[in-house]
């Protein structure tokens, strides 16, 4: 974990007064790059809603509310809204052990002698983990991937969730909760892939900074930033890599999900086998998709907390889309080898002329 960090907001130039920050911000592209898929499609992005204090069945009625569908209770701690115009919403309390993910005896197992008390026995000992749990793990809402063009009326559900009294990470000292992002890619080659790792490595430290990220957040293992000896291997100008190399390097010296921008569901999605033989994570969804873990859950505190992160992680998207301003800011960075602090300014130099343009 790098040192510091925590602090970035007061120590940078980007902290000089929130009045000057929105001001930018508002000044910020909204609109991607790269619109629309290879086959033409609108990009969707999938979001994951992090929340404390409000129980999934309530959380439930409200995404039926202003989604439509039907509600289905799998088990206690798993409810899906299901016919929804977007698809299925997930909600789960966020713990394997609560839910059927969790489970350490298979339904078929449990049909003979011993096997219907154990699985009983399993059952319950998932409730009592679940209750215990609901203080300090997150409930979630997994929504189905919609068009970036929508993403307003997920605000609208982050909305009505803190009204009925959903807390996001400030609600508590113990809550570490994410809104994490899927933006869907515009294509699956190892060029486009490669020029946003190295866009988002580059642009690491002015979101961290710009989002403020919560300390228990940072100390927990949910999203570590990349290490530096692997950032420069990326940004090397002589790095350009075929796709089975760029996933091997990658699954080298990053063997887990817990990365702030986590491509193992991309790469699991373009080469399966080649990401099992190397991780054997159960949780990994394959998906076309980057898995940006960064963001904080913020409900109540912001009235468009989705579409704030949406538009942050467009700077990576249109830095990633600019070879020259990408090939000067790599440059920059191997040369330089900067403290957070100092990349924090660079990247906030480069965001300024990003909303001038």
């Amino acid at each position: 974990m790098q040192a510091g960090a925590e602090d970035f907001r007061r120590r940078v130039l980007l902290t000089a007064s929130s009045t000057q920050r929105h001001i930018l911000f508002m000044k910020l592209p909204s609109q991607p790059p790269f619109a629309r898929t290879k086959s033409g499609a609108l990009r969707r992005v999938g979001v994951e809603i992090e929340f404390g204090a409000l129980p999934l069945q309530e959380a439930a009625h409200i995404v039926q509310r202003l989604f439509g569908g039907k509600i289905c209770e799998a088990e206690r701690f798993y409810w899906q809204v299901e016919e929804t115009k977007y698809g299925t919403f997930s909600l789960e309390l966020d713990s394997q052990y609560a839910h059927g993910e969790g489970k350490l005896l298979a339904d078929e197992e449990a049909q003979e002698g011993l096997e219907p008390l154990l699985g009983k026995l399993q059952k319950n000992a998932r409730e009592v983990i679940g209750e215990v749990s609901k203080a300090v793990v997150p409930n979630e809402i997994t929504c189905p991937p919609i068009p970036f063009t929508a993403l307003g009326e997920i605000d609208e559900l982050t909305g009505a969730l803190a009204a009925a009294g959903a807390q996001g990470t400030k609600g508590s000292p113990f809550y570490a909760f994410g809104l994490q992002l899927n933006p869907e890619v515009a294509e699956e080659s190892a060029s486009y892939i490669l020029a946003h790792l190295r866009a988002f490595c580059l642009l690491r430290d002015w979101l961290r900074a710009e989002i403020d990220v919560d300390r228990l957040r940072q100390f927990l293992p949910f999203a570590d930033p990349f290490e530096p000896e692997y950032v420069r291997h990326i940004l090397d100008p002589h790095y350009a890599p075929e796709l089975d190399r760029l996933i091997d390097d990658y699954l080298e010296a990053n063997p887990t999900r817990n990365r702030e921008l986590d491509l193992l569901p991309l790469f699991t999605h373009l080469d399966e086998a080649r990401v099992k033989r190397k991780v054997g994570d159960a949780l990994i969804k394959a998906r076309p998709t980057f898995h940006y873990r960064l963001p904080d859950s913020r409900l109540g505190q912001h009235p468009a907390p989705v579409t704030r992160e949406w538009q942050r992680w467009l700077a990576v998207e249109h830095l990633a889309a600019d070879g020259e301003s990408l090939t000067r800011l790599a440059a920059a960075y191997l040369a330089e080898s900067p403290s957070p602090e100092r990349w924090a300014e660079a990247g906030t130099a480069w965001i300024k002329e990003l909303a001038a343009t």
